[in-house]
């Protein structure tokens, strides 16, 4: 009887702990609750582009100003060689391909950081851009926003641009083996097809 009652109270004693112990394991799931605050980091993002307008540390590209840390990172890419290079490598009318991350900020222009600038050397690249600076050269701009991409159609790159000062919107079309090219702007039209009806009405 003895043996008995002893084996009862140490079935007993074992109950009692594991029911003591059991409300401990619901626990773990709490920790679950924890994980959205970890922040998810987002996906880079590139931008291609021309090079318009250097300086404060900053470069305008199409329509996004990046600022231009000292630590950049900054390479020449011809196909698929590299070579690196610096912040002073970097020039008006270059192509480049800016890498960035986190959404920019509203403004015109958009504004951003650049965490990598790869200025493109491929003989391509190299034709548009000295086709670009070259009218940049001519016209004398130095507030010039190029809107969307630039097309290449032959031997002929176009884009439309505008001016920081006037906001006036102009087309422009660069011949790369001449260097010539042709402006068509919104006023510019306007007035050519007003002289368009003024001689028709004197005919």
């Amino acid at each position: 009887m003895k043996k008995a009652s002893l084996f009862l109270a140490g079935f007993l004693l074992l109950a009692g702990c594991s029911d003591d112990a059991a409300p401990a394991e619901p626990a773990e799931p709490a920790g679950t609750e924890e994980e959205p605050e970890i922040a998810v980091e987002q996906e880079g993002m590139t931008e291609e582009g021309f090079i318009t307008q250097i300086g404060n540390g900053r470069i305008l590209i199409n329509s996004i100003y990046f600022s231009v840390p000292e630590d950049v990172e900054v390479q020449f890419a011809d196909g698929g060689e590299t070579t690196e290079a610096v912040i002073s490598d970097l020039r008006t009318g270059m192509k480049v391909s800016t890498d960035y991350s986190g959404p920019l900020e509203e403004a015109y222009p958009m504004q951003g950081e650049a965490e990598k600038i790869t200025i493109l050397q491929d003989e391509e690249s190299k034709k548009q851009a000295e086709a670009l600076q070259a009218f940049i050269n001519e016209e004398q701009l130095s507030d010039l926003i190029i809107l969307g991409q630039p097309l290449v159609r032959g031997e002929e790159i176009g884009f439309l641009f505008s001016k920081m000062e006037t906001g006036e919107l102009t087309e422009v079309r660069i011949d790369m083996n001449t260097l010539e090219y042709t402006l068509s702007s919104e006023e510019k039209d306007e007035a050519t097809e007003d002289t368009e009806e003024t001689e028709d009405t004197e005919e």
